[in-house]
């Protein structure tokens, strides 16, 4: 017998998510460049990102089509290196008002470094990177060395810096909700197995 699903949020209706869903205009246009495999992986938080910023536009792909420039400003790539600017640095608030969009690589480093191969146009675009952006509160996923922030955290992040009025305490909330389903789901499991 095959689960039933919810329509808006594609979780099986029994962890359903809608209920913790707050949605909210995205301040800047906003393209996530998803690598195909990512998007198969149970824990990726850019579909929790789809449901609270609906005019997010995600492209699940290894290659892309530059996009057209955004209303104002240009678009700049949300990717840590020794050119990137520093958006928590003097400098970087300083530097706020000329980013017209922001494309955002998601997967694990080895896919993000693989679509920056196959997309050399992204190459050419000024890109961000942050430097004091709070503790990861995705436990239940780890980049290496345990430090690294989900995509939506980054996203978030970002955005709060970009626009100080962007509200980050709904997709904080969503995201401990998941949280807390994926460790109810391990507890679950283990006291099966136990019993097995």
């Amino acid at each position: 017998m095959s689960r039933a699903y919810c329509s808006c949020c594609q979780l099986p209706q029994s962890v359903c998510l809608c209920g913790h869903v707050v949605t909210q205009a995205c301040p800047l246009p906003v393209i996530i460049l998803q690598h195909p495999l990512e998007a198969k992986h149970a824990k990726s938080t850019v579909p929790l990102l789809r449901l609270a910023l609906p005019d997010i536009q995600v492209e699940i792909t290894e290659q892309l089509a530059p996009p057209p420039l955004p209303p104002e400003g240009g678009w700049w790539l949300l990717y840590p290196g020794p050119q990137a600017l520093d958006l928590d640095s003097e400098q970087g608030k300083q530097t706020c008002h000329r980013i017209g969009g922001l494309i955002v690589l998601d997967g694990t480093w080895r896919k993000t470094r693989r679509l920056l191969h196959l997309n050399p146009w992204l190459r050419q675009l000024p890109s961000l990177s942050f430097s004091q952006a709070p503790n990861s509160a995705y436990d239940i996923r780890k980049g290496p060395g345990g430090q690294a922030l989900s995509t939506l955290e980054s996203v978030s992040h970002v955005l709060h810096r970009l626009q100080p009025n962007f509200a980050t305490a709904p997709l904080q909330a969503l995201l401990l909700a998941r949280v807390r389903q994926f460790e109810t789901h391990i507890a679950h499991t283990a006291r099966n197995n136990q019993k097995n």
